[in-house]
């Protein structure tokens, strides 16, 4: 078989179980077992290995896994040259933190193809749809990727003046599927940046001919281009509007999924403007969203988008947005009250110690370097923690100490680590304080010198 690199890393071992066996599925088929066991599998059967690296909260995770995987000519492609293997990034007891950090996972779903020895061919970092996933798959057992190629093309023909409704679709869906392709962060936000008003010029030359945007190519654009854009973003508002047209061409799920994404932006946005209105949004989930909220609760009742998680969380950023640090603080009291045991007291004093910081009000100031303070004496393992008490050490001089702590969390930051993906903050946090460090021994040096 033929051997492909893209990116070496270290050979990993990961336990799962002692199993061995595959799951029996109408789509792809993964593997039971530990990931050294998935590569030794395929190894024995000249196949590659695919993972998808997915966290128990993502979106996209979950409506690929519902609307993606379970697809029957996705599964005959993957099922015949890949052995497919899940792995949740946050379950430390299946070593999770260890072996997406080694791959430099940080984003999600993030979809791995790896050689038997455990090398890297490449990877995808978006949501796809069952088309984009194929290509993508197609893309990594080729020498070049044919969708960079095709994007040159189709860029050219862009730039000479083609309008036509199918091409810019399909530029804009070739687009889509380099830019989730892209390994690096800032290249992925240059490119969207450059393709978002071809975009928007699309869904403002067709919105008005309604019948040409709703169908699943042009329905994958608009959850590409516009995730999480409020409901007034005009992609949002036209999915909304022809909800149930929409629900006839692409699968529900994915559909409730965006539609409760974009509600969650817009109850966010207003509620961190200190927009009251904020307060109709959530009500729409009882109302014109309640078919897909429900939907969603029922995959997953503990949703952060949903309204009962939704509706705490609004309140926080409307306090903060109209700077009630007053109603702010009775609110985080309240938490604290409620809190479980001594370290869930040491997340919410954390958080709040961040925003409290800054608030820009001395008596609300004091108190997050309170809270600050005494989050970071019961849980040093958090970077929230971390961060607060540096910032409080460096405010009042002891610029030793701040970086004594900064080195601490540093040497805890092994792959290991579910916070291993900080130990870039961390190394430039203890460059900036050493400079500070510096700075000030040469202005005692120039003060002795002076006199």
């Amino acid at each position: 078989m033929k051997n492909f690199l893209y990116l070496t890393v270290p050979f990993i071992m990961l336990s799962l179980s002692s199993s061995g066996q595959t799951e029996t599925a109408r789509g792809m088929e993964f593997f039971h077992g530990s990931f050294e066991e998935a590569l030794e599998k395929a190894e024995e059967e000249d196949k590659l290995v695919f993972v998808d690296v997915y966290t128990t909260w993502c979106g996209p995770c979950k409506v690929m896994a519902q609307t993606v995987f379970p697809d029957q000519e996705v599964g005959e492609y993957f099922n015949a040259r890949f052995i497919n293997f899940k792995l949740d990034a946050e379950d430390e007891t299946i070593d999770g933190p260890r072996i997406s950090n080694t791959y430099d996972v940080s984003a999600y779903p993030t979809l791995l193809f790896l050689n038997p020895d455990g090398t890297e061919i490449g990877r995808g970092v978006a949501g796809y749809d069952k088309e984009g996933f194929l290509s993508l798959a197609e893309n990594m057992l080729s020498e070049q990727s044919v969708d960079v190629e095709l994007l040159a093309k189709l860029s050219g023909r862009y730039d000479e003046g083609n309008r036509d409704k199918d091409f810019v679709q399909q530029y804009l869906y070739t687009a889509s599927l380099v830019q989730a392709g892209n390994y690096n962060m800032e290249a992925r936000v240059e490119h969207s940046q450059n393709m978002g008003p071809i975009f928007e010029e699309y869904i403002e030359t067709h919105r008005e001919k309604r019948t040409t945007l709703i169908n699943e190519k042009d329905f994958q654009l608009i959850r590409s281009y516009a995730a999480r854009r409020p409901k007034s973003h005009p992609a949002v508002a036209f999915v909304v509007e022809n909800y149930d047209a929409f629900k006839q061409v692409v699968p529900e799920f994915s559909l409730c999924y965006f539609v409760i994404e974009c509600n969650y932006s817009t109850v966010m946005d207003l509620a961190q403007a200190g927009d009251k209105s904020y307060i109709d949004h959530i009500a729409l989930l009882d109302t014109d969203l309640a078919e897909a909220h429900s939907m969603i609760a029922a995959d997953d009742p503990a949703s952060a988008i949903l309204k009962d998680q939704l509706i705490p969380r609004a309140r926080t950023e409307y306090l903060i947005g109209t700077q009630d640090w007053a109603g702010y603080t009775a609110q985080v009291k309240q938490k604290l009250e409620n809190a479980e045991d001594e370290f869930a007291r040491a997340r919410i004093m954390g958080r709040a110690a961040n925003r409290l910081m800054n608030s820009g009000e001395e008596q609300y100031v004091q108190i997050g370097d309170e809270w600050a303070t005494k989050a970071y004496q019961v849980d040093k393992t958090e970077p929230i923690n971390v961060m607060n008490y540096s910032s409080v050490l460096i405010k009042s001089g002891n610029l030793e100490a701040a970086l004594e702590v900064y080195e601490e969390m540093l040497a805890t930051l092994v792959p290991s680590s579910p916070h291993y993906n900080f130990r870039d903050y961390m190394e430039a946090s203890i460059a900036r304080v050493k400079e500070m460090m510096n700075a000030e021994k040469e202005t005692d040096t120039d003060k002795n010198t002076d006199t």
